[in-house]
């Protein structure tokens, strides 16, 4: 009795055990290998994700296309559909295929890393398309498509406009949405706007056999384009200014200038719009598109800073196309340079209490004399003569005013917080990247400068009377951007709106739908006399078309068929030239050398384009610089622009 219950248990065990092991043959059997054809099914799916096409860029209203895109037939390599061990025969058919040598391919292959996918080779023909389609056990792994890619048909025209695209930087990466494989803006408008210009992209979901050969599709979702671009460039203009900077670069470099570099701006003071920006050298944006920049044309062009947009990134001190901005201030707050005592009885200012004697030189006890740049003087001036002719020792006057009744009459800063108004030492906020600041000195900065002993300015001595003079002249420690000029003028010249510069106007999907619109805008409105705008006008075109005007060689015979007297549009010109300055460690002794600048305003009456003009290291304002704007106003006021041809050599 006992024995049999004690059999029962046993054999009960058993049984229970026998179940269990049977429980799990059949979870082994069905469910695990339910879950294992899953896993094996999910392997043989591959998903890639497919490149939209970038938006183009459209110059003025849409006109003329500046960037665009077009489908490239390509051979496109996934690494991860390449059976192992045929690797190697891979890239011996691919070079025999494309022409490429296979130990360029291996190293491409190994650039790229494993598991990549990527284009090689240029574009190929439909011919070469097929044959690899037909023979696909021979190139395994390798597809057809026709891929985006990113044109430039201006070529070297307007590229610090439009810039380029590139691989990303870890910057971009921490974008989402981009990777490693991708291609995103990097410099200009492709950079500004690259978030809208890139699109959406797609994916095509395959179906592989082990072999890693496609079986089908199983789903596929089209990429979406990035919208199209509309600027506010006018590319007859922006050719022009191109075409007119490289003649003025020529003539400096006949007279023996080192010119290497130099920018221009056209501006629409209405509305800041930029009708035109150029900056030489320039650079092809083409280089850049397919990623295959060498790194010996990466330094040549380095070399030659041919990247930078020297419109917006050029620090120079203005010279005496600064004077303009002190001349808007002393009309604005009724600022006139005290006489010296030997004149007191000479000039009757009882009628014009602006006038003032610019002998030659002004005179400090126990310092040097500073001398003007037209040793033998000017003469009895008054405010508009001074800017006609460009005196040195009335703006240094003005500012010695400023500085002798700082705390009484004048804050000492003024001149500073007035040019500050007009939008220097900081960035205009135009739609472009890497803009600089420029620089307005002033007591607060030389002090930190000194205390730090960072060797930008004197170790001895405080911020003193002749640091503002520097100022009012254009030289010393201030520098300014061609745009920022541009900006300032435009302001003194509209009625004191300062208008913050764009180069982009929409942005469009492909349906014509408005995406992002950039419309005008104020940065701040200056409270101008009507008084001051009105005598602007008219000095400026002094300048250029009253007989000691420092411009008015460069500008002689602007109409073609009628003489100056008589020419309606000489009338509507205005500007002034500048020489600034600038002393150089280029060997053993300090080298001199002069960056020539022309800023002026058009047609005066009811003015529709700044232009500024800079050629670094080209001499005289007014000799070369005045000539390029001369040419530049010739165009846009419709008149037949004549050859750049020197003007005056001598004016600072």
């Amino acid at each position: 009795m006992r024995i049999g219950w004690r059999l029962g248990v046993v054999a009960g065990i058993v049984a229970l055990m026998f179940s269990l092991l049977l429980l799990r043959m059949w979870v082994l059997q069905v469910t695990d290998l339910a879950s294992a054809l899953e896993t094996a099914e999910s392997q043989q799916i591959r998903s890639v994700v497919i490149e939209a096409p970038r938006g183009d860029i459209f110059d003025r209203d849409g006109r003329e296309i500046m960037v665009g895109t077009v489908a490239s037939l390509r051979v496109i390599v996934d690494r991860k559909l390449v059976p192992s061990g045929q690797e190697e025969g891979l890239i011996q058919n691919l070079s025999a295929l494309l022409g490429i040598s296979a130990a360029d391919i291996y190293t491409e292959f190994e650039h790229r890393g494993v598991g990549a996918r990527f284009p090689l080779g240029e574009e190929i023909s439909q011919s070469t398309g097929v044959f690899v389609l037909e023979n696909n056990e021979r190139f395994p792994g390798v597809t057809i498509e026709a891929i985006p890619v990113r044109v430039y048909p201006l070529g070297e025209t307007a590229a610090h406009i439009v810039g380029y695209i590139g691989a990303p930087g870890e910057e971009d990466l921490d974008r989402p949405g981009i990777s490693l494989g991708d291609r995103v803006g990097k410099f200009g408008v492709e950079r500004s706007y690259d978030r809208l210009l890139r699109g959406t992209p797609g994916a095509i979901t395959y179906r592989v056999n082990a072999s890693g050969q496609v079986l089908g599709i199983l789903e596929e979702i089209p990429p979406q384009p990035g919208g199209s671009l509309v600027t506010t460039i006018d590319l007859d203009i922006q050719r022009f200014v191109e075409s007119t900077l490289n003649s003025a670069i020529a003539l400096a470099r006949q007279d023996g200038e080192p010119v290497k570099r130099a920018s221009a701006v056209v501006l629409d003071p209405t509305d800041g719009s930029v009708l035109a920006m150029a900056s030489l050298p320039s650079f092809d944006p083409a280089v850049f598109s397919d990623g295959r920049l060498t790194q010996a044309e990466w330094e040549v062009l380095s070399e030659k800073a041919a990247f930078n947009n020297f419109a917006i990134q050029g620090l120079y001190p203005p010279g005496s196309s600064f004077k303009t901005i002190v001349y808007g201030l002393a009309l604005e707050r009724g600022i006139s340079p005290a006489l010296e005592e030997d004149y007191l009885d000479v000039v009757d200012r009882s009628q014009d209490p602006t006038l003032f004697f610019c002998d030659g030189q002004l005179l400090f006890p126990s310092t040097p004399p500073l001398n003007d740049w037209k040793a033998e003087g000017h003469g009895l001036v008054n405010l508009g003569e001074s800017l006609h002719q460009s005196c040195n020792l009335y703006y240094w006057s003005i500012a010695l005013e400023i500085w002798q009744n700082r705390g009484v009459q004048w804050d000492e800063d003024l001149l500073q917080v007035w040019a500050r108004s007009l939008g220097f030492g900081k960035v205009t906020g135009i739609d472009l990247p890497f803009e600089q600041a420029g620089l307005v000195p002033d007591r607060e900065w030389f002090q930190f400068h000194q205390q730090n002993q960072t060797g930008v300015v004197r170790s001895e001595g405080g911020w003193a009377g002749g640091d503002v003079m520097n100022i009012a002249t254009g030289q010393g420690a201030l520098t300014v951007t061609p745009l920022q000029m541009a900006v300032a003028y435009g302001a003194l010249v509209n009625g004191g709106t300062v208008w913050q510069p764009r180069v982009a106007a929409t942005v469009r999907d492909s349906e014509n739908n408005v995406l992002f619109t950039n419309p005008p805008s104020t940065i701040r409105k200056l409270d101008l006399k009507p008084a001051t705008i009105a005598r602007l006008r008219i000095d400026l075109n002094g300048v250029v078309n009253s007989p000691n005007g420092t411009a008015r060689l460069a500008f002689s015979g602007f109409c073609d068929d009628e003489p100056d007297d008589e020419c309606a549009a000489l009338q509507e010109v205005g500007g002034k030239t500048g020489t600034a300055e600038i002393v150089q460690a280029l060997t053993e002794d300090d080298q001199e050398v002069d960056t020539a600048w022309f800023v002026g305003a058009a047609p005066l009456s009811d003015p529709q384009w700044v232009v500024a003009v800079v050629i670094e290291q080209g001499g005289s304002g007014g000799r070369v610089a005045a000539p390029a704007a001369r040419r530049i106003f010739q165009f846009l006021m419709g008149e037949d622009p004549d050859p750049v041809r020197p003007g005056l050599d001598t004016e600072r």
